[in-house]
């Protein structure tokens, strides 16, 4: 079957190929250029300056507000003003950054002006004016080839420009006259768009030129713009966000052959990009996760923006889509990041125009501790977008160390509003930060690992490309320095922060064994037998306010692993089962549930959970278990012949410390130099086992030869802890057994449960999962799990029903360490 070619797959090409022949044709033009030059060219500008810059790149991008209006007036919807404007500054700042042909402008105000028009008419409106967001770009392009605004120079060297202008210059009428035939927008409308546009494109050259001409960048503005205008339009025209890449490189030849040092041209660049792009984008972040975070996913959770009726069809939508419903969280993790990154580029430069001159051991000092303040943001990136309250003691820790570092080089204007910016906006967001931590797996541990070093890696080598290229920089050996003290200070801080957090803040999940209150609840609700399992105290339980629901986990590391089944009403259980998984999110922990029945996996499924069978769990029918017949001639000759000895069958419902220590002798010598289990299983402990009844053989002379222990459930007891001496004559345990379902018919009871027969029938399919096999041959072979087998066989002599037992885990999380970290929860010493 042949692929077909598409133009989605062309475009991708466009960029690449354009960045491409720019460099071949400008590559002896641009030989010289030096990045640690333009650096230090920066260092002319004063903090006016710097907030006349500012100002200005915000005024453009006000500009473009005009799009917002005059789409709204040909709705006719009547907003306020403010929330025009901020609406607007979203959209265009977030557009102008990330770009995607138009697609994030598409999908911002969709979503935004959705409540008050019909989606439809809302679409076919933006679909209409996006074209017109470049009708400015076509007048000047006109512009440029009447010689209004020459470029002879540059188009001359690169005779390609020519076809690019012209398809740009014919694109406005070609709109204008498709516009006229197919639909009803105003010609006032598209007057406004066009105007707007036009204002856009030229407040925007304004900008770059203003940049240009503070670091003496000198020649005439009309040449100055018209360069401006070419390389605009091709970097329109390559589809790159902000055209970046492609309006750099010509902008770069362009300004270079009107006599302007490239590196004013790159500083000029430098300036422009951030007071254009950068801060407006940062601003707009700002707004959205204030202002507009939360009706957003709304939005987008209960309303889809899209009809099926007008598709936009690419995968870019898709991913916007999805953005757009975190875009509350997600506005705070790309600030914190943004500014971690101002703060890297930062700490590469001297202080530029600081308040006060330092000497350069304060600045030594200054940019060690911004930089790590930098670092700690960085760090903080994730605990942002998960809003968790560990990040917010990072984050104040990082504003601490950035306050003495900005203080510290001499007070910079930009580093401290980068600085004042990010903490307000956390300030402003933290009631937000409900969750304590977030889950630190291996894979998240590893990534974190790599990110630093890319970030203090790619600092420290772009430091030592600038070591001695200027007085103004720091030496190969401060620079040195630099980087391995940063590394130390994050590290301490960081885990100094993180250990103190656990001690102080992080609440406990769930109550300590209570007795009372498990007893009350075992005597108010039906519970399996398992259950029972609370009395041993090594686990924790979760009860809801009303007490009729109930569940049984022990934690491990970032785990919290559930035993059984929730007990309790079933509309309550389910209820209890959402509130865990929430507060063990909440507090920090991945949840599991082992050995959950058939039952609880449709709830578990519906919580995002998937499942692995562990096993099956053998019940005997109390009422129809019998020892006549042929199949049970062997069982019953074995039972008569204990009784010919003298051996007897004793239930002893509060042990003495006197017969603990008997059998603790007999467990001792069962248990040999193997660890005990704990957890789904019983474990010998003199306080705990008081709990239990315990079911005793004893020989001839009453001695106990064997004992196990009993667990009750509503209708069901249970076997849990067997033991029995070395020298206890051959099938003590099975004649245990039997009378104990003797007893249990004898009180009542309906089933008694031999307990689970790990991985019985699991992995074992030609087609089953290699994972599941893995995991059979983990628990089968591994010897400090427990020896497992023959177990099945043993408990099969009784001929009981067998029922599953499950592994329920997250789907987003891996099957094995789930499986590992319950083997070692079940395995831990005791």
């Amino acid at each position: 079957m042949r692929t077909r070619f598409s133009w989605k797959q062309l475009k991708w090409l466009i960029p690449i190929a354009l960045i491409g022949l720019i460099l071949i044709q400008s590559g002896q033009e641009l030989k010289d250029l030096s990045l640690a030059t333009a650096f230090t060219t920066l260092k002319q500008l004063t903090g006016w300056e710097q907030f006349t810059l500012i100002l200005l790149g915000g005024i453009a991008v006000l500009t473009m507000t005009g799009y917002d209006y005059f789409l709204l007036r040909s709705l006719h919807i009547e907003l306020p003003k403010r929330k025009i404007v901020q609406t607007a500054w979203i959209t265009n700042s977030m557009n102008g950054m990330l770009g995607f042909g138009g697609v994030i402008g598409i999908a911002l105000r969709t979503s935004l002006y959705r409540p008050y028009t019909d989606t439809k008419r809302l679409l076919r409106a933006i679909g209409w004016m996006t074209p017109t967001l470049i009708s400015g770009l076509s007048i000047l392009s006109i512009g440029v080839l009447l010689g209004i605004f020459p470029a002879g120079g540059l188009v001359g060297t690169k005779p390609w420009i020519w076809p690019v202008l012209l398809a740009v210059s014919a694109m406005l009428p070609f709109y204008l006259f498709v516009t006229s035939r197919r639909s009803n927008v105003g010609w006032s409308t598209l007057l406004g768009y066009t105007m707007t546009s036009l204002a856009e494109w030229v407040t925007a050259g304004f900008v770059a030129i203003y940049a240009l001409t503070l670091l003496d960048g000198s020649a005439s503005f009309v040449q100055l713009f018209g360069v401006f205008i070419v390389a605009t339009v091709v970097g329109v025209v390559s589809l790159v966000p902000g055209g970046a890449g492609t309006f750099d490189l010509l902008y770069l030849v362009g300004m270079t052959q009107l006599g302007i040092h490239q590196d004013i041209v790159l500083s000029s660049l430098i300036i422009y990009r951030f007071v254009y792009f950068v801060v407006p984008f940062l601003i707009g972040l700002f707004l959205a996760a204030i202002a507009f975070g939360d009706q957003v996913v709304k939005q987008i959770e209960y309303r889809p923006i899209i009809g099926s009726s007008y598709e936009i069809g690419t995968v870019v939508w898709r991913i916007v889509s999805r953005t757009l419903a975190r875009i509350g969280r997600l506005t705070g993790s790309l600030i914190a990041l943004m500014s971690s990154l101002l703060i890297w580029f930062q700490t590469l430069l001297p202080s530029v125009t600081p308040l006060y001159e330092v000497n350069r051991w304060f600045e030594w000092i200054g940019t060690l501790f911004l930089l790590s303040a930098g670092l700690l943001m960085f760090l903080s990136v994730y605990g942002m977008y998960v809003r968790t309250k560990r990040t917010l003691w990072l984050l104040n820790t990082a504003f601490i160390l950035a306050t003495i570092g900005v203080i510290a080089r001499g007070l910079n204007l930009f580093e401290t509003f980068v600085v004042i910016g990010f903490a307000m906006f956390v300030w402003l967001t933290r009631k937000r930060h409900v969750r304590y931590r977030s889950i630190l797996t291996t894979g998240r541990l590893i990534r974190s690992l790599i990110y630093v070093l890319l970030y203090v890696g790619t600092h420290a080598l772009l430091l030592q490309s600038f070591a001695g290229t200027d007085d103004l920089f720091f030496t190969s050996h401060q620079a040195g320095w630099l980087t391995t003290f940063v590394l130390l200070l994050t590290s301490i801080v960081a885990s100094v922060l993180l250990l103190l957090f656990d001690r102080w803040k992080r609440p406990a999940l769930g109550e300590a064994y209570d007795e009372h209150r498990i007893r009350q609840f075992q005597a108010t609700q039906p519970t399996s037998s398992s259950f029972d399992l609370a009395h041993m105290a090594d686990k924790r339980f979760y009860m809801n306010e009303a007490g009729d629901a109930c569940l049984l986990f022990a934690t491990t590391r970032n785990h919290a692993i559930v035993l059984g089944d929730i007990q309790g009403e079933k509309q309550a259980a389910t209820s209890l089962l959402t509130q865990f998984i929430e507060d063990a999110d909440r507090i920090g922990y991945i949840p599991l549930f082992y050995q959950i029945t058939p039952n609880w996996m449709p709830r578990l499924h519906d919580a995002g959970f998937t499942f692995f069978k562990l096993g099956e769990e053998a019940t005997i029918d109390v009422s129809a278990f019998s020892l006549s017949g042929k199949k049970r001639a062997n069982m019953r000759s074995l039972y008569n012949q204990f009784e010919k000895k003298g051996i007897t069958f004793d239930i002893v419902c509060e042990p003495s410390l006197l017969l603990l220590q008997e059998l603790k002798d007999i467990s001792d010598e069962w248990i040999g130099n193997r660890n005990e289990k704990g957890f789904s299983l019983g474990f010998f402990d003199y306080e705990t086992l008081t709990r239990y009844p315990i079911a005793l053989l004893r020989d001839a002379d009453g001695v106990v030869v064997a004992f196990i222990s009993l667990l009750r459930g509503d209708g069901a007891i249970s076997i849990d802890l067997m033991r029995s001496k070395n020298d206890a004559p051959t099938g003590s345990i099975e004649v245990l057994i039997l009378h104990i379902i003797e007893w249990a018919r004898a009180e009542g009871h309906d089933h008694v449960g031999l307990g689970v027969a790990p991985l019985a029938a699991v992995g074992e399919q030609t087609f089953s999962h290699w994972p599941e096999r893995v995991a059979a041959d983990i628990f089968e072979n591994i010897s400090y799990i427990y020896p497992f087998s023959g177990l099945r066989q043993f408990k099969q002599k009784f001929k009981p029903s067998w029922e599953g037992r499950y592994l329920a885990f997250r789907q987003r999380r891996k099957l094995l360490p789930s499986i590992l970290r319950t083997a070692r929860l079940i395995s831990r010493k005791r």
